[in-house]
C-alpha cells in the first residue's frame, strides 16, 4: 500500500468476547461451530486478574476473557451489558508508529504502547461506546515469542479436526448498532483514525420503522463495520430494542463466511447451532427477485437460509437465533458470489414476507 501510514497498515489480530464464564462461552464455539482452544492465559495482567481462552477456526480467531477480580475492564463490561464483543484487535508492524499516526489524527488513547512477551500492544478506544482496539505487534523472531498471543502459552494439542467441520472461513463482518444522529461521526473516526473507506450506504425503510446504515473496510479488507443507527423521522425498532437492552451502542453480531453455505448450515444444525426461521412466503417470492446462481429455492427453504444480490453477484445468508440473556449478540453465516454488500434485498423481502403472512391470517413471525 504505498503512500500509507503505520496507522492505515493495520489488519486484523483477533476479536475479543468478554464474558462472565469463560469455559463455557468456549466450549460452545468448540461444540457449536467447530472452533478449537489453541491458546490459553490466565494470572494478573497489566489491567488485573482474568483467564482468557484463544480459539481459531479456518482465519477466525476469537478470544473469551473472563475477569477474575473487579478491576479487570471485563468485570464492569460483563455488568453493564452482559457477554459480548469488548475488543476489535489490530496488528501491523510497527505499533509504536500506528500509535503514533493514530493519536495525531484524534484517536482516543486508553493505554500508551507497551512490551509484554515480547509483544508491544497499545489500546485505543473505538466508534462505538464500551468497544476498544487493542493493537498487536508481534515479535519479528518467534523465538522471542512465547505464545502466539500477548501473555498467552500453547493449549495441548486437541487432535484432528471432526470430519464433519462446518468448515467457516474468515471475518465478513462486524455489526454495530449505535445512537440516533451518531452514525457519521462512528464512521467518520475510522476514515480519519485508521484510513478505512466506505463501502455502503443506505437508509432503509420499512413501514413506521426505519435505520440509516454505513459500512466501512480497511485499506487490507479484512476488517469491515456495518453500521446502524435508528432514524430519528421513524420507529427505531430493532435496534432500538438492541440499544436499550445492550445499554449502549454495540457489536450486534459477527459474520462468518463460508463458501458453501448449504454444507455448512446442515453441519451447525447437527451440532446444535439454532437459526431464524424465514416465511414461506418469502421462497415463494424469491424467483421475482432474483435468478439464483447456485442453490434452488427448495434447498434455500428447507435450510432457511436467505438470497440477495448486487451488481457484483449474489449472496447468501442466515441468522442465528440468540442465546444471549438481554437478546443482544447473535451470528450470521455467509456465503458470497461476487456480492460486496450486506444483504439489504432481505430485510425488504422478509419484512413483505411477514406482512403477507399477517394478512393471511397466519400467526408466524420472524423472531
Amino acid at each position: 500500500m504505498a503512500g500509507s501510514t503505520a496507522a492505515q497498515s493495520l489488519t486484523l489480530s483477533h476479536v475479543e468476547m468478554y464474558v462472565g464464564d469463560a469455559p463455557s462461552v468456549a466450549a460452545d464455539f468448540v461444540d457449536g461451530y467447530g472452533f478449537e482452544v489453541f491458546a490459553t492465559a490466565e494470572g494478573h495482567g497489566p489491567e488485573g486478574a482474568a483467564r482468557s481462552l484463544a480459539l481459531r477456526h479456518g482465519g477466525i480467531v476469537l478470544v473469551v476473557t473472563e475477569a477474575l477480580d473487579s478491576a479487570h475492564p471485563a468485570a464492569g463490561f460483563v455488568e453493564r451489558h452482559g457477554d459480548g464483543i469488548a475488543d476489535i484487535a489490530l496488528t501491523g508492524a510497527d505499533v509504536h508508529a500506528a500509535f503514533r499516526d493514530a493519536v495525531e489524527r484524534s484517536a482516543v488513547v486508553l493505554t500508551e504502547p507497551a512490551e509484554r512477551d515480547g509483544y508491544v500492544t497499545a489500546v485505543l478506544a473505538s466508534g462505538f461506546d464500551d468497544v476498544r482496539h487493542t493493537l498487536v505487534q508481534r515479535p519479528e523472531d518467534e523465538r522471542e515469542r512465547p505464545g502466539p498471543l500477548p501473555g498467552f502459552v500453547p493449549a495441548p494439542e486437541a487432535g484432528p479436526a471432526p470430519a464433519e467441520s462446518p468448515e467457516l472461513t474468515l471475518l465478513d463482518h462486524i455489526a454495530v448498532s449505535v445512537r440516533t444522529g451518531e452514525l457519521a461521526d462512528s464512521t467518520t473516526y475510522y476514515e480519519r483514525v485508521f484510513g478505512f473507506h466506505t463501502v455502503y450506504e443506505e437508509l432503509m425503510v420499512q413501514g413506521t420503522e426505519a435505520m440509516d446504515s454505513k459500512a466501512v473496510r480497511n485499506a487490507a479488507g479484512d476488517v469491515t463495520f456495518t453500521v446502524l443507527a435508528p432514524s430519528a423521522d421513524h420507529d427505531a425498532g430493532h435496534i432500538g430494542d438492541f440499544l436499550d437492552r445492550h445499554g449502549s451502542g454495540g457489536i450486534h453480531h459477527l459474520a462468518f463466511a463460508t463458501e458453501d453455505i448449504a454444507t455448512s448450515i446442515a453441519r451447525l444444525t447437527k451440532r446444535g447451532v439454532n437459526f431464524l426461521e424465514t416465511p414461506d412466503v418469502y421462497y415463494e417470492r424469491l424467483a421475482d427477485r432474483l435468478t439464483l446462481a447456485r442453490y434452488s429455492a427448495a434447498e434455500l427453504r428447507e435450510a432457511g437460509i436467505l438470497a440477495d444480490e448486487d451488481h457484483d453477484g449474489q449472496l447468501f445468508q442466515i441468522f442465528t437465533r440468540t442465546t444471549h440473556p438481554r437478546r443482544t449478540l447473535f451470528f450470521e453465516i455467509i456465503e458470497r458470489l461476487g456480492a460486496d454488500t450486506f444483504g439489504s434485498g432481505n430485510v425488504r423481502a422478509l419484512y413483505e414476507a411477514v406482512q403477507a403472512e399477517r394478512s393471511d391470517g397466519s400467526q408466524e413471525r420472524v423472531q
